[in-house]
């Protein structure tokens, strides 16, 4: 059964100026490191990362219905690569502990303006929903 869709698409322009504490408050230590791994790369390389990985936390937190609050934390979500370069959602601390037992489906995808994330939350078994 589905529990819940979200879509959401993020500026690549405007995620260029994010910097320092923001980017603290909504990425992942996991998500910052790969982040300053890409210093070399162009800008617009760097900037479609950091909107694609905030675009996953909103399309998240949508899926959810809560947006984002006290049990859904942005730097809570983060994403990561299978070995083939499919990428997957991860979840920690109260984000994680509040989640519904569900596989999360994700697609991202970014074209310059924006960068577009779509999740789907698909109950596993008999599920209760926290919010």
């Amino acid at each position: 059964m589905i529990l819940g869709t979200g879509i959401d698409a993020v500026s690549i322009e405007r995620a260029k100026k994010l910097q320092g504490r923001v980017l603290e408050k909504i990425y992942n230590p996991k998500e910052l490191e790969e982040y300053n791994a890409l210093e070399g790369a162009h800008e617009d390389i760097r900037a479609q990362f950091l909107a694609s990985r905030f675009a996953v936390k909103e399309a998240y937190a949508k899926a959810r219905g809560t947006g984002f609050c006290d049990i859904v934390n942005p730097n809570e979500i983060y994403t990561q690569k299978e070995s083939d370069g499919r990428p997957y959602v991860v979840l920690c601390g109260k984000t994680l502990d509040n989640a519904p037992r569900a596989v999360v489906h994700l697609s991202i995808t970014h074209e310059m303006p924006l960068a577009i994330a779509m999740v789907t939350l698909e109950s596993i078994g008999n599920t209760n929903v926290k919010s």
